[in-house]
């Protein structure tokens, strides 16, 4: 049902298949209420992984993933973890501090030499992971090495950078984001109070490293704070290499088309294989032979569900076990099953106590879940995504009787749709900010992607404001970028006003009458469709190209209905906005839990 797009260049450049073909899903374990992801291998020498914080771990997850399987395949075993309180791993009482966080890494590597035998661990540490990486291979007396990646040392400058980014991503946007006062965020990601204070005082030093310790640093281009770090460590007797962290900007861009610095990965492990015996650690028979994890509180129970040996995924459940609907959450992009800002976790976690079960889940080369060698390289509205969807239908089934839905942002939203008017299996849909209800067959995805969510009235805004013209001027706006978007809105609506009378033969009354296609499919079989949207991304508009000004097409859709959000931007960041959604989502599964 989903039309074939054209696949750029850079597209195919940065899909990571021909690196990640033979990789498998990592061996989930639980260590004392922290998720991580092991990658076993026979080697003497472990690296554990020490991720940065919120919204940087999100568009990392997928890197570091590549460069533990990587290393695994050469004989390291490696493991990745969220920290307490962050990503899967449960919330901490009275909040997370840095030494929880050090403690987390020292408790991997202790998993990590108990379950596949090696005796020594490398550290590797991005951003303020850096920090932890340094802190917690200073109380090992097994530290082999580390890796430092555009390292965060000091707690003080780190914040002072984060609040800077945040100001960029909420410059422009006219919404109340309702943080918490005195709050640390970035990009929808709340830091822990107790964690943003411990960080005002933290500086992490390089003394009593052992002399000779093997260590690579990971230099941003024209950071002067990497180039020195290499050089202090040097100083101190360190066999230090240095690597330019090729791609750094582009991965820390987004989550919207995910590029790979596929070269910096293998020279990753070349360091590694030049600077440790790959050797054989102890018999340890315990990598893969295990229980299935869980992770438990009060409220609800999470266990790690691997779907046809390829897809990752995470079920919360009611403690009663006794669920009234189950709710696939699907990726936004290449955003990972945790969702922007951990949406998909307190989504999951807040549902359960309603007795909803849900299932966050990575589709293929997102998050957790390896690329399908024999897949498009581009995942992202393509249909071989919508056959991934089919797959954790019929694995939700498999397990449980109760009514199934789909929902999704953005990308999701539309695989959902999709999908769900395909399968007989699913129950009902909720599409919340759906920037395509039907894909243009000759628009490429990947500038699709990185065009952003926009409406058309907030380019008509931009262009008429002083701070527009001074960024042009300079140099910041991408002018034929931004040209082509509003090329594109204001054709849109003009054909928006004149395909209806011309219906097919024009090529958006072809995608209208693919959109109410769908949606005929969806009504014959009583299956309920709740469309989200909101004013600052441009999902509003869409739902007004397809059905109107007013949207009174959507009245020849019984089963359809339309909830428009006010103060909200196109990832729900506001507090309040996210329980709005929340709601809306429990009323959709109570909804199919009636008709059932």
């Amino acid at each position: 049902m989903v039309t074939s797009v054209t696949q750029s260049e850079r597209a195919r450049a940065n899909s990571g298949i021909a690196n990640d073909a033979p990789a498998s899903v990592a061996v989930p374990v639980a260590m004392d209420g922290m998720l991580g992801h092991l990658h076993p291998a026979s080697g003497q020498t472990g690296v554990v992984f020490c991720a940065p914080w919120g919204f940087d771990a999100l568009c990392t997850a997928k890197f570091h993933r590549l460069i533990a399987a990587d290393l695994a395949r050469r004989g390291f075993p490696a493991i990745r973890f969220d920290y307490p309180g962050e990503g899967d791993s449960l919330p901490v009482d009275k909040g997370a501090t840095f030494e929880t966080w050090v403690a987390g890494a020292l408790r991997a590597a202790q998993e990590l030499r108990a379950r596949t035998g090696c005796h020594r661990i490398l550290y590797y540490g991005m951003g303020i992971g850096a920090a932890v990486a340094l802190r917690a291979g200073q109380q090992d007396d097994t530290l082999a090495g580390c890796v430092l990646a555009a390292s965060a040392l000091s707690g003080r400058r780190y914040l002072r950078e984060t609040a800077l980014r945040e100001k960029v991503i909420e410059d422009g946007l006219a919404i109340d984001f309702g943080y918490p006062e005195g709050s640390t965020a970035l990009a929808s990601f709340i830091m822990d109070p107790r964690l943003a204070t411990d960080l005002k005082a933290l500086t992490v030093g390089i003394d009593g490293l052992p002399a000779g310790l093997p260590a690579l640093v990971l230099a941003r281009p024209e950071n002067t704070a990497d180039l020195e770090l290499a050089e202090k460590l040097t100083g101190s007797g360190a066999a230090v290499e240095s690597i330019d962290f090729k791609g750094y900007g582009a991965m820390l861009d987004g989550v919207v088309t995910s590029p790979m610095p596929m070269a910096l990965i293998d020279a990753i492990g070349d360091w590694v294989s030049r600077s440790f015996p790959r050797g054989t650690g102890s018999h340890a028979g315990q990598a893969t032979d295990n229980a299935p994890p869980v992770l438990q509180t009060d409220r609800f129970r999470e266990r790690p569900e691997i779907v046809e040996s390829r897809l990752f995924g995470v079920s919360c459940a009611p403690l009663s076990g006794r669920e009234t609907a189950v709710i696939v959450l699907l990726n936004m992009a290449y955003a990972p099953h945790t969702g922007w800002g951990r949406i998909w976790v307190d989504t999951a976690r807040t549902l359960a106590q309603r007795g909803i079960a849900t299932l966050r889940v990575d589709l293929s080369n997102i998050g957790e879940s390896p690329a399908d060698p024999q897949g498009a390289e581009q995942v992202v509205y393509s249909p071989n995504q919508l056959a991934d969807v089919h797959a954790v239908v019929r694995h939700a089934r498999s397990v449980t009787e109760a009514p199934i839905l789909l929902a999704g942002i953005c990308s999701g939203a539309h695989s959902a749709l999709y999908a769900g008017a395909l399968n007989p299996d699913v129950a009902g849909i909720v599409s919340i900010n759906q920037l395509r209800l039907v894909l243009d067959p000759d628009e490429d995805v990947d500038t699709l992607l990185l065009a952003g969510a926009r409406p058309l009235s907030d380019y008509k805004r931009r262009a008429f404001s002083l701070s527009t013209y001074k960024r042009v001027v300079s140099g910041e706006v991408n002018i034929p970028k931004a040209a082509a978007n509003i090329a594109s809105h204001a054709r849109h609506r003009i054909l928006g006003r004149i395909s209806p009378y011309l219906g097919r033969f024009t090529k958006l009354g072809r995608m209208r009458g693919e959109l109410f296609g769908l949606l005929r499919r969806l009504e014959e079989r009583k299956v309920p469709v709740t469309f989200i949207s909101c004013r600052t991304d441009g999902s509003l508009d869409q739902q007004k190209l397809y059905f109107g000004k007013r949207l009174s097409g959507q009245r020849a859709f019984p089963g359809l209905r339309h909830i428009l959000l006010e103060n909200a931007d196109h990832t729900l960041s506001p507090p309040s906005v996210r329980e709005h959604v929340i709601g809306i989502l429990a009323e959709a599964a109570e909804q199919s839990t009636k008709r059932g």
